[in-house]
């Protein structure tokens, strides 16, 4: 994926409120992270498997592509 604004998207739509993807971008990427593990973790509990699966590829992109 690696889209900011689909990234923003899909941690909309995971919690529920608006996510800018300004904001979003600017983020440190220990942020980053840490976002896109919550945004999993409530795509999981509402039963949202598409979201979470493309959140967790994005965390895993992001994850690989910085090192760790």
């Amino acid at each position: 994926m690696g889209d900011i604004g689909a990234v923003a998207a899909l941690l909309t739509k995971a919690f529920g409120f608006a996510v800018d993807k300004t904001g979003y971008q600017q983020m440190s990427r220990e942020r980053k992270l840490e976002t896109l593990m919550e945004g999993i973790n409530a795509a999981a509990d509402t039963g949202d498997g598409p979201t979470c699966d493309a959140l967790f590829s994005e965390y895993r992109r992001l994850r690989q592509t910085t090192g760790t």
